[in-house]
Order: C-alpha cells, then sequence, then structure tokens
C-alpha cells in the first residue's frame, strides 16, 4: 500500500471520524505496513503487548488456551477491526493468539501512535475501552466453561450484563448468614471459603454463589480475599433467566451442588424435573471411554519378578532369596488386580492413598480376625445343628469381610467416598491387602515347618486365586455399605427409597458372606471343592464386573454433567490427566472441573503415578 492509499483508508475507517486531517497524515506517513501469509501469527498468547494492527484485508482468527490447556476460539475479525488493542490499553501481556486465516495486509500501530490517536480522538479512545472491555469479559467467560454449551454470539450478549470489578487482598465479600444477589467468578487472584471447621481456597476459573442462587438460602459461609481479586458477577435475575433457557447450563449447576452440598437438592427453588437430567443408559454404554490398561505392567514386572525368583529360590538356598520371593509372592496377585480396578475409574487416586489402605487393612483386619476367629470358631462338634459344618466357614467369612471394612468404613463416614466407582476401588484395595498380608503368612509357616518348595506352592495357589478372594469379596460388601450408609453426588441417588438403599446394603453383603463361607467350606473330595470354587469365583467377577460397568457409567454420566463437551475447544497441550489442588483427584484432560469436589483444574505436566 502507498502513502495515499494509506491515508485514504485512515480517513474512512469510521472509529477515526473527527481527527484533524493533519494528525492523519502524520500517521499515514508513520504508520507501518504488515503483510501475512495464511497460516502465520500476528500475536502469539503471553508476549508482551507493545502495538496494535488496523486489519485491512484479510481474516484473522482469535485464540486462547484455558486453564486446561485447550485452544478455545474466541472470535474471528475481518477487514477494520482492531486487534491487539487489549494489551495496549490493559498493559498486560497478550491475552490471546491471533493467526491470519488468509491473505492479511495489516496496519501497525505502535504504542506512541496509540496514544496519540486516543488523545486527538474521545470516540476513538472510548470506542476501544468499550470494544476492550467486552471483549475481555467474552474471553473470560468462554474460559469459565459453566458457560460451554451457550452458542458464541449469545454468550457475547451474556459479556454485555456481566459486571467485572476488583476486590483487595483482605475485603470479605460474602458473610455467612448474608443473602446473596449474584454468581461470582473469579478472572484472576484468589479467595479463601471457610463454613463449620471447612476450608477452601478458590482460584481462576472457579465459581461461587450458585448454591444460594438455587436454594434461596443465605451464605453458610464465608469468602475473604485471600490476594487481589478481579471478579465477574452475574445478577440473579440473569442468572435464573440464563437456567431457564438452557438446560444444560442447569444440569451443570444442579451437579455442582450435588458435589459440593448434597443435602440441599431438597431445598432447590429452580424448577427441574430429575428425569430430564439424566442420561440415557445407552447413551451412557455408547460413550464410555476405554480403561486404561497400565495394571499390564504391574502383572508382567512383579509376575517376572515372582518368576525369576521362585526358580532362584527352588535352586538356590538362601533365606534372603526366601523371603524376598515370599514378599513378591505376597504381593504379585493382589497389587495386580488392585491396579486393574483402578484402572477402571475414569476419576482416579494418588497412588499413595490407595497403598496406605492396603497396608493399614492388613495390619488392622489380621490381627483382630485372628483373635476374633480364635474367640468365636469352635470344634464342629460342638457347633450350632442348624449350621453344622457350615458354622465355622461363616464364622471366619463374617469376621473376616466386617475386619476388611474397618477402614472403609471410616472413609466412607469422611465423605471421601463420592461415587460406586471408589467404593469398588477402596473395597478391593482393603481385601486385596489383606489377601497379601495373609497369603505372605501363610508362606512364612510353610517355610518355617517345611521346605520351600512347600512355601512356594502356597503362594503360587494363593497369587492365581486371589483375583477371586478377598478383593473381589470387600469390593461386593464395600458397594453394599456405599449403597446404605453413603451422601450419593449424583441427582438420581437422592431420590432412591432408604428402604431399597438398606435392602442393596444387606443384599450384596450377604452375597459376599455367602461366597466367602462357600470358598471356606469343607467339600467331601477335592474335585467337588474345584468345581465349587470355579462356580463360586465366576459368580463373584462377573458380579464385580457389573458393578464396575455400573460405576464407570455413574462416574462418567456425573463427569459429563459438570464437564459438558465443547465442541468450540480445539485440542489440548497436553494428554496427562489433570489433577485437582483442591482434593488431589485425576481427572481426564478434558476436563475442566474436578467431579469430586468441584474446583477448577489447571493443567499439569502430570500422569498417574
Amino acid at each position: 500500500m502507498d502513502l495515499d492509499t494509506v491515508d485514504k483508508w485512515l480517513r474512512q475507517h469510521p472509529l477515526l471520524q473527527g481527527i484533524p486531517d493533519h494528525e492523519i497524515e502524520m500517521v499515514a506517513r508513520t504508520i507501518e505496513v504488515y503483510a501475512f501469509e495464511p497460516g502465520s501469527y500476528l500475536y502469539v498468547e503471553n508476549d508482551p503487548s507493545s502495538d496494535c494492527y488496523i486489519l485491512v484485508q484479510g481474516r484473522v482468527r482469535v485464540t486462547s488456551r484455558n486453564l486446561v490447556g485447550q485452544t478455545l476460539t474466541l472470535a474471528e475479525l475481518g477487514a477494520g477491526e482492531i486487534v491487539g488493542e487489549m494489551g495496549l490499553i490493559r498493559r498486560e501481556p497478550r491475552s490471546a493468539s491471533i493467526v491470519a486465516m488468509e491473505q492479511v495486509i495489516a496496519l501497525r500501530l505502535d504504542y506512541s501512535l496509540f496514544e496519540r490517536l486516543a488523545d486527538q480522538s474521545p470516540l476513538f479512545y472510548q470506542s476501544m475501552l468499550v470494544n476492550v472491555r467486552l471483549r475481555y469479559i467474552h474471553s473470560l467467560l468462554r474460559k469459565a466453561t459453566i458457560w460451554s454449551t451457550i452458542p458464541d454470539s449469545e454468550l457475547r450478549g451474556i459479556a454485555e450484563i456481566t459486571q467485572l470489578e476488583t476486590v483487595k487482598q483482605g475485603q470479605t465479600i460474602v458473610r455467612q448468614g448474608e443473602a446473596i444477589t449474584s454468581l461470582y467468578m473469579i478472572s484472576r487472584g484468589s479467595v479463601e471459603i471457610r463454613s463449620k471447621g471447612k476450608h477452601a481456597v478458590l482460584r481462576e476459573g472457579d465459581f461461587f454463589g450458585e448454591t444460594e442462587l438455587l436454594t434461596d438460602l443465605p451464605a453458610f459461609y464465608q469468602v475473604k480475599v485471600l490476594e487481589d481479586c478481579e471478579l465477574l458477577t452475574l445478577d440473579q435475575s440473569f442468572f435464573q433467566s440464563i437456567l431457564a433457557y438452557y438446560m444444560p447450563v442447569k444440569h451443570q449447576l444442579l451437579t455442582m451442588l450435588s458435589i459440593r452440598n448434597p443435602a440441599l437438592l431438597k431445598s432447590v427453588v429452580v424448577p427441574y424435573n430429575p428425569e430430564e437430567l439424566q442420561h440415557s443408559e445407552q447413551e451412557k454404554q455408547d460413550q464410555l471411554p476405554q480403561a486404561k490398561d497400565k495394571w499390564i505392567t504391574y502383572l508382567l514386572w512383579l509376575g517376572c519378578g515372582f518368576v525369576g525368583l521362585s526358580i532362584l529360590a527352588f535352586f538356590v538356598s538362601n533365606l534372603g532369596i526366601r523371603i524376598a520371593v515370599l514378599l513378591m509372592g505376597g504381593l504379585f496377585g493382589p497389587v495386580t488386580f488392585v491396579a486393574y480396578v483402578r484402572n477402571q475409574q475414569i476419576l482416579g487416586f494418588r497412588s499413595f492413598r490407595l497403598a496406605m489402605i492396603f497396608v493399614l487393612t492388613g495390619l488392622v483386619a489380621i490381627p483382630a480376625a485372628f483373635a476374633l476367629e480364635r474367640l468365636w470358631m469352635v470344634v464342629p462338634s460342638v457347633a450350632p445343628p442348624f449350621l453344622g459344618s457350615f458354622y465355622n466357614p461363616i464364622i471366619v467369612a463374617i469376621v473376616e469381610e466386617c475386619c476388611k471394612l474397618l477402614v472403609f468404613f471410616i472413609l466412607l463416614r469422611s465423605h471421601q467416598v463420592r461415587f460406586l466407582m471408589d467404593a469398588i476401588v477402596f473395597g478391593a484395595a482393603a481385601g486385596m491387602g489383606f489377601a497379601a498380608i495373609e497369603s505372605i503368612l501363610y508362606g512364612w509357616t510353610n517355610l518355617q515347618t517345611d521346605s520351600s518348595l512347600s512355601m512356594l506352592v502356597v503362594l503360587w495357589v494363593r497369587t492365581l486365586l486371589s483375583p477371586f478372594g478377598h478383593g473381589t469379596w470387600t469390593a461386593i460388601a464395600a458397594v453394599g455399605l456405599w449403597m446404605g450408609l453413603a451422601k450419593h453426588t449424583t441427582l438420581h441417588s437422592q431420590q432412591r427409597n432408604p428402604w431399597a438403599r438398606i435392602g442393596m446394603f444387606l443384599g450384596l453383603f450377604a452375597v459376599s458372606i455367602g461366597l466367602h463361607t462357600l470358598w471356606n467350606y469343607s467339600y467331601a473330595s477335592g474335585s467337588v471343592r474345584l468345581l465349587a470354587m470355579g462356580a463360586i469365583g465366576a459368580i463373584g467377577i462377573s458380579l464385580l464386573l457389573g458393578l464396575i460397568r455400573r460405576g464407570r457409567q455413574l462416574e462418567f454420566g456425573t463427569l459429563r454433567a459438570l464437564n459438558p463437551e465443547d465442541t468450540r475447544v480445539g485440542g489440548s497441550s497436553s494428554h496427562a490427566d489433570l489433577l485437582c489442588n483442591g482434593c488431589g483427584t485425576y481427572s481426564p484432560p478434558s476436563s475442566r472441573y474436578c467431579t469430586r469436589c468441584g474446583q477448577a483444574l489447571r493443567i499439569r505436566a502430570v500422569g498417574k503415578s
């Protein structure tokens, strides 16, 4: 573009009307003309801001990454638009990347030229301020994925009614007992929420106030600013209008309420039909993500180690090797089983939590069961006649299953077991911790009284049978206990009849006791025992796999309700699971909010340990 063309183009720009001719001439002589090929970047997010462009020809795409690394398309702009002005006005790094969609010709305004135009034309500067405000709020709303299902053109309308305010460190935003009349969304900084001994820190991407707007109850917590905050606020009347018009948003916020405070679901004043908020079973089955296969790594490494040490222990008489094979044999089957069940879970836990349950259950349940069994078991001749030879197996089953559930019960009462899959995973870890230490003790007893061969036979038999025993039984019993006592977080669970919940608990606990009893029973012959164990194992594993599938459906349904699919996002910069800073839960990379505690997720370059 030559000087005359640039001068003429600037004079015709609607935002530059009223600027004196000599100023336009000066700008035309000073301004630089740039050409960008398709796919090249005008700006890159987070780079320093020192200029802006006026688009003369071509179109650009404005993109940004949200907290979990997904690429969001914020806008597509064409000739006459000004891009990059947000960084200049706000004196901040680039808030978005801008890439040419086709051949682009643009005029570059450095900071001094931009300031000069702003001084000469109040219309130019005020228009920039309004434009920057709307673009900035719109970009923040796009990143706040409670609005991810709202069409972008309509989200711009919500940006116009959303207020932006700054609050200083130490200020109290909400006091306990006060009425809340706005939804608060944090775009920068952090706040502390305290209520009845509970404490949480919310940061960028988090929101609060939705509970009170959904229930019309006063705030039961206090919110204090930990560091200077930038908040987006949406008035209650606008909030209710959005919920009335966008069902997925209503479902998302009700799901958040069911996670943060399920007891308040009965106080919701916003009209909703629970049946409309549930995904169909077929939809859940079709959409279920594939389970991870990391458990195979445990199978191969522990299996190869066990085989190698077994061969070595058979040929070499060394106490250290025997102890090593004893530990490896005791852990091989149980650890692999727990790893398999854990990999079925969509919302995973850190490994050390399961390891603690695994170890604690073994250390607590084994001595307790041993003491109680010695107290209550009797010789067959004095067993109650109506039970006969079943008496001792029943006593063993009841005692051991109750003892294994002790640690799980403590977790359940502390509200750490939110989902059906949590109960399955924790139950499997508890049962297999018991099985591992029991196998090690059996192996040690045989090693002390017999040979290495006897110890190896015991270890191999128990390892091969371990998937059909303690882990499966305790996982089933844990599910029953969860169904009977837990405060469920899925919306439809709240509607379940209490008697039905008690019935499910008693039924599954009875199945667990029954399978355990039949497994321990002294059969007349080895062949009958083999057939019985095969049938018992098949029943237990089939029931467990059915519970796992149901648990995955419920877990995924809640995950998708809180994190509805956003078709406008691009790829993520990370494929690692996201670790929640609030509760330590791992979520799939496509999540934006933690399904266990509701806090916003942030990208971290870590995978499951």
